[in-house]
């Protein structure tokens, strides 16, 4: 059941990676190296990036948030959740209205077990954008975790009704 739960939980992000608005829009190569699972090349590019970016315009601050979010993205991967959630703060600090930026550091808090703080990023996630399936079943999960079946049980559904019909059997074997 845990492997199914981990499924879940893996399937929004790779769901996400293929929607994400930011994969090819700034740099193509690097986007090519993410897809290709080459984090750590990925990473270094954006490094590289971070420290030549001076913001002077709105575009170039929307520029750098994005880079910190990828950045943020390749920390994940590589598994290091709390340079992850570093990065996604200041991605957020320059671009508070983005979702995915919300998303990904609940994910990486979801992973720390910092429960409450992993809550709050989703329950922002889905204020932005109510409409994505993987919003959902991530705060569901935490919300099953916290002991609150009800309230998870509602995400999961809201999750099938935005288009995850493989959640009907998390909603079978929990809420039911």
């Amino acid at each position: 059941m845990r492997a199914l739960i981990l499924m879940f939980m893996l399937i929004p992000m790779a769901n996400s990676l293929a929607q994400n608005p930011f994969k090819e829009w700034y740099y193509p190569p690097q986007s090519k190296l993410f897809e290709a699972r080459h984090y750590f090349k990925t990473l270094q590019y954006y490094n590289e990036e971070l420290e030549l970016l001076i913001p002077k315009t709105a575009k170039d601050s929307a520029d750098k948030a994005n880079i910190y979010y990828l950045r943020g993205r390749c920390k994940f991967e590589l598994t290091d959740k709390r340079g992850a959630t570093m990065d996604l703060d200041q991605a957020i600090a320059l671009n508070p209205k983005q979702e995915s930026f919300w998303y990904y550091r609940g994910l990486a808090h979801h992973w720390l077990k910092h429960y409450d703080l992993a809550l709050a990023d989703y329950d922002e996630a889905i204020y932005l954008n109510s409409k994505k399936m993987g919003y959902y079943i991530n705060r569901g999960f935490i919300k099953h975790l916290l002991g609150n079946k009800d309230e998870a049980c509602y995400d999961f559904s809201k999750a099938g009704e935005n288009g995850s019909f493989d959640i009907y059997e998390i909603i079978k074997e929990y809420c039911n």
